[in-house]
């Protein structure tokens, strides 16, 4: 790869969170007008084939597995993972009433194991990686960390209320600054992504995409 195409790809990565957001705000916007909150399936599927697709065609001579290989030990960054992945539980347990619907706590279950997968691969490995090409350590984790903020409100939050939310809204520049640093100390994606998985599970996406829970104001 030459240099001017290397950093033409770096560009068309650096550049990619916000064609994608402008495109899952779209799909968002035009859903929910239609079947309301249920907007949350297509968007997932757009949104997800967006993110592969960048994957796919940005990655270049780097292989998934070499994202989500052995890490090094560190085991202090390692711990705050699991701390800040294990913190949403709190709403989980205070509302499993509302996990009554099979349907929905299948939907739920299947989506805090694909999305985490996907979007580290994204966020931490390609956009990070991409940055960090450019930018000191510190820059290129906000540049990441403040695009996957904003995904939030500006397409979840098109339907879900609770992606909107102050308290949401400050938890995740918290997650994304700690996925990061993860990914960096450890050289992989493995403890990032799993401890995304725990977050997905603890706030329970579906059931928040659907408005079944708000958080109180």
């Amino acid at each position: 790869m030459t240099t001017t195409t290397s950093h033409m790809r770096t560009t068309w990565i650096l550049l990619s969170p916000v064609i994608i957001i402008a495109i899952g705000f779209i799909v968002a916007t035009v859903f929910s007008s239609i079947i309301a909150e249920w907007a949350w399936l297509p968007l997932a599927l757009v949104y997800w084939s967006l993110l592969g697709g960048c994957i796919y065609l940005f990655k270049g001579k780097k292989r998934v597995k070499a994202w989500i290989g052995k890490s090094r030990p560190s085991k202090g960054i390692v711990s705050l993972g699991w701390i800040v992945g294990l913190f949403p539980f709190t709403v989980l347990l205070m509302n499993l009433h509302l996990l009554t619907d099979p349907w929905i706590i299948a939907l739920w279950l299947l989506f805090a194991m694909v999305n985490p997968f996907i979007e580290e691969l994204y966020w931490r490995g390609l956009v990070l990686d991409a940055a960090m090409t450019r930018f000191p350590k510190w820059i290129s984790i906000a540049y990441s960390t403040m695009f996957f903020v904003l995904s939030h409100p500006l397409m979840w939050g098109v339907f879900s209320i609770a992606n909107q939310h102050i308290h949401v809204l400050l938890y995740l520049p918290i997650l994304g600054v700690v996925w990061s640093l993860i990914y960096i100390k450890t050289g992989s994606l493995r403890f990032a992504i799993a401890s995304h998985a725990l977050v997905n599970i603890g706030i329970m996406t579906v059931p928040v995409f659907l408005n079944l829970y708000i958080p109180p104001v």
